[in-house]
């Protein structure tokens, strides 16, 4: 008999011990998150905004228990694979992409994501694919800006002629997208149309404010319609903003 109470006190106190240690160590305890959708909703929402915030780890706390609380919510794959693109895993992140839109073919924004992240791996014709798709919902509020992210991707193969057609579409749409207008300026100063890549630029200046390459494709502009007096203004204004600028540099050397 006291030997069987020794033991159960033993086995007590390494009970109480592995207990503390729980508690008190490095290891964090396994908490059951009961399914909860309208709950998995609200985290989402405060993952994004601790996501936009650049507070990575709350974030993340926050997504992963939404997908404990509803692992079948679109938004949340799509959060977290943002999330884990501004990580830099690549991987994770396209995993979540691919469950976002799997279960959801209609999720445009969704789609409109998994195409910037594809584009920026190189992907192309997947991204361009991924693009359409997501103009494929009609209720999608963001379609110009999804034809520009196409004209952006197309830059890059480059192909700029798919280029300026995404472009031209986005405008259509909304004309005053700086991205698309400072593109087409810039496409059409290639193509010879300096007339027209003077309108865009001008319509740029109109909508957004200078930044380094723009004020150099003004400058490229002016240049080849031989207003020198517009070259010198918008010279001065890049030398004055962004003086450390490859632009600057080049304007110096006269290379435009």
């Amino acid at each position: 008999m006291i030997a069987i109470m020794f033991k159960r006190a033993v086995i007590a106190v390494i009970s109480l011990w592995l207990i503390g240690c729980t508690a008190t160590g490095g290891t964090r305890p396994t908490t059951h998150v009961a399914p909860d959708p309208k709950a998995a909703k609200i985290n989402v929402s405060l993952g994004l905004n601790y996501l936009q915030r650049g507070e990575y780890e709350i974030a993340l706390e926050k997504l992963e228990k939404a997908l404990k609380q509803n692992p079948n919510l679109p938004s949340a794959h799509n959060t977290i694979a943002l999330l884990y693109q501004r990580l830099g895993e690549n991987e994770t992140a396209e995993k979540h992409f691919k469950q976002a839109v799997q279960r959801d073919a209609k999720y445009s924004e969704a789609q409109n994501n998994y195409g910037v992240f594809l584009c920026q791996q190189g992907r192309y014709v997947e991204a361009e694919q991924r693009f359409l798709a997501s103009l494929k919902n009609p209720l999608y509020n963001k379609t110009a800006q999804a034809y520009e992210n196409a004209g952006m991707c197309a830059n890059r193969i480059p192909d700029q002629t798919l280029a300026e057609t995404y472009f031209l579409k986005a405008l259509q749409i909304n004309p005053n997208l700086r991205k698309s207008l400072l593109q087409m300026a810039k496409l059409r100063f290639l193509n010879v149309d300096y007339d027209d890549a003077l309108s865009y630029i001008q319509r740029y200046q109109a909508v957004a404010l200078w930044g380094a390459s723009a004020l150099f494709t003004a400058i490229q502009i002016a240049n080849k319609l031989d207003d020198q007096d517009a070259v010198a203004s918008y010279a001065l204004l890049l030398r004055a903003n962004f003086p450390d600028s490859d632009e600057a540099q080049k304007v110096k050397k006269g290379e435009y």
